[in-house]
């Protein structure tokens, strides 16, 4: 069995979108072991990413690579085509994004539960993400769209991508709970 963190930030909330983005979860069987609503402030939100050189990089190289799917030209929408600056300019506008309101942070549980919580959340920009998924549901935001109202996508809620980073991010928002494990009906259709 394994954890994952989920976030549903401020955009999802202020769009009343919490239960549909629940009910997809429990859906397909994954268990909900804890949430809680919280408004974080500007150094909690900056915590819950590496921020590291390297994770800026990758976020530049994310723009980047999006933009030229797009073909549209990144040095001219942005005035730069720097990895490095680009993800400087991701990660501050993250922030102020998660600051927009209250976001609800849940930890769920099951089988290969990182993949598929990611698989129903869909691709990091909702544009490109497959029918069916939460992004492409809910929303049609994108890069081009973002950065001409000079903001990062709003992609509305948050699934770890690993299991690595998953229990990072669990011990980050949950530090002192005790996640307590309870039986479900459906747990016996699929795991007895």
């Amino acid at each position: 069995m394994e954890k994952t963190l989920i976030i549903i930030k401020p955009d999802a909330v202020k769009r009343g979108l919490v239960g549909k983005i629940i009910e997809t979860f429990e859906n397909v069987g994954l268990k909900l072991l804890a949430a809680k609503m919280v408004k974080p402030s500007k150094d909690v939100i900056k915590n819950h990413y590496p921020g590291t050189p390297e994770w800026i990089k990758e976020m530049g190289e994310k723009t980047l690579a999006s933009f030229k799917q797009s073909g549209v030209d990144i040095k001219e929408k942005m005035g730069t085509d720097d990895p490095e600056k680009l993800g400087a300019f991701v990660y501050e506008r993250l922030i102020n994004y998660w600051m927009e309101g209250p976001i609800i942070v849940m930890v769920w549980e099951g089988p290969e539960a990182v993949q598929i919580a990611r698989k129903l959340r869909g691709h990091t920009i909702p544009f490109l993400a497959q029918t069916g998924t939460l992004h492409a549901s809910y929303s049609f935001d994108n890069s081009i769209l973002s950065s001409s109202l000079n903001r990062v996508v709003k992609t509305f809620v948050h699934a770890s991508g690993s299991v690595e980073e998953a229990e990072r991010e669990i011990k980050y928002w949950f530090p002192k709970v005790e996640l307590k494990n309870y039986e479900r009906e459906v747990d016996k259709l699929y795991l007895e």
